[in-house]
């Protein structure tokens, strides 16, 4: 297995892991220098567990094997620097967090390049091919991923609805029913409002598209369609905020420029006419 941040990786992958596997990942982590030393039997021991669990815990992090691992963390540690892993601390260094926020940014979009998926991109553009009207709604920072989507889509001709009141976006569910599709943005995927406007849609027979972060969430199972993006570092404090926000925006961004190459041409023009329109405002 090839990965560019591998301990970012083995972080995000703690809570799918048992006890004994939990603290053999943890030893990864701390002591990956170390680690490339050891055979399983050592390693159990050293963690109090045992070769069987070592082989296990590596199975779930989708190594071949133990072997497999050390040979990733071989190839990984000449980059390798520890702190740039670890959360923003008390007068931490201007560079110290430039490098975290960087590293946390480079993985996030790696992470979500790993997530999506084609036919499911090319399944919505589909959707909105065939739809006069996209209805888009989000909470918090999903609504900031939510404006980025009616901006982009409005630049090229096609007609969005995007607002903060849900029982306007309710009516216009049922007044656009015909003729339109909902995008709701969350990325717990749990938010009530971004569920109750989803089965709004079912009821009146438009179709959803869900962005979240599981496909276990109450916002995938609900929706036509949803788009999977990076969790990374959920646990996180203020990290998670950002990467959450980061894979966001690139899934919206990948699902813009299928739809505007699928008739790239013409949606240049529009896009020139717009921005022809903002020069002439503001001379």
């Amino acid at each position: 297995m090839e990965h560019q941040h591998l301990l970012l990786f083995i972080k995000e992958q703690m809570s799918h892991l048992t006890k004994h596997e939990k603290r053999i990942a943890e030893y990864f982590m701390e002591h990956p220098e170390k680690t490339i030393n050891l055979s399983a039997k050592e390693l159990g021991k050293i963690t109090n567990t045992s070769a069987a669990s070592v082989i296990r815990c590596t199975h779930k992090l989708n190594f071949k094997g133990f072997t497999d691992l050390k040979l990733a963390i071989s190839r990984y540690l000449p980059q390798h620097e520890q702190s740039i892993y670890q959360e923003i601390k008390q007068d931490e260094t201007v560079d110290s967090i430039s490098k975290k926020l960087i590293t946390r940014a480079s993985h996030t979009l790696e992470m979500t390049e790993k997530h999506i998926s084609d036919e499911s991109i090319n399944q919505i553009v589909d959707q909105l091919y065939d739809t006069q009207t996209i209805i888009v709604f989000g909470v918090g920072a999903s609504s900031l991923v939510a404006q980025d989507l009616y901006q982009k889509f409005t630049r090229i001709g096609k007609q969005v609805i995007h607002s903060l009141d849900t029982h306007f976006l309710a009516t216009a569910i049922a007044s656009h029913s015909k003729s339109c599709i909902l995008i709701g943005i969350s990325n717990s995927g749990e938010n009530n409002e971004t569920i109750s406007l989803a089965k709004v849609a079912r009821k009146y027979g438009v179709k959803t598209v869900g962005l979240t972060q599981s496909e276990q969430s109450t916002l995938a199972k609900v929706a036509d369609f949803y788009l999977i993006h990076d969790a990374s570092s959920e646990k996180s404090l203020r990290l998670a905020a950002t990467s959450s926000l980061i894979s966001q925006l690139m899934t919206i961004d990948i699902l813009f420029y299928s739809y505007l190459s699928r008739n790239y041409d013409e949606h240049v023009v529009t896009m020139s006419k717009t921005r022809d329109a903002v020069e002439l405002y503001i001379e």
